[in-house]
């Protein structure tokens, strides 16, 4: 395969990956790292380092779901610091670990991923009582019109947080 070849093949599954991600609020890299590791044999490590700088073309995706008003901002700047500091401490420990570790790790939070995804919960998150973090940390602010921008009761179902009536969002 030529370097054309690579990138057109490459664009066309980012061009899925990004997709499927702004739809499902997935990160592309859950369908982009396997890719490039499986089908094109790209090291996991730069595999994992693209789909992250990729993320920040993505997020401007965003904006849309802020312009709509689906988007509680104070929860997003609080995972916004929390997974960038996470971050900093996963390229230290992906620079010790092996390759073999990484990819085992990363399949391993993927199937996790799948097996949350694929359980029902009841939708019983506006009968909860607000959760004591979420509410000191006044996650459940409103807008400007005062409607509730999200219903961040944190009703805990597993290691899921409900942030709005219809959708969980897993942490």
């Amino acid at each position: 395969m030529n370097i054309l070849e690579f990138t057109l093949l490459v664009g066309m599954v980012s061009l899925l990956a990004g997709s499927l991600g702004a739809l499902t609020g997935l990160g592309g890299g859950t369908l982009l790292v396997p890719v490039l590791t499986l089908l094109f044999q790209v090291d996991i490590r730069y595999a994992i380092g693209a789909s992250l700088v990729s993320v920040i073309a993505t997020s401007s995706g965003a904006a849309a779901y802020v312009k709509e008003g689906f988007t509680n901002t104070r929860v997003g700047i609080l995972l916004e610091v929390a997974t960038t500091l996470g971050a900093m401490g996963g390229v230290a420990l992906a620079a010790r670990l092996s390759t073999s570790i990484i990819a085992v790790f990363f399949g391993v939070i993927l199937l996790y991923s799948a097996y949350l995804s694929s359980r029902s919960y009841a939708n019983d998150s506006y009968n909860a009582r607000p959760d004591s973090l979420a509410t000191w940390l006044r996650l459940d602010d409103t807008s400007a019109n005062d409607q509730p921008l999200a219903d961040v009761s944190c009703a805990k179902c597993g290691d899921w947080l409900w942030v709005d009536g219809d959708h969980g969002h897993g942490l």
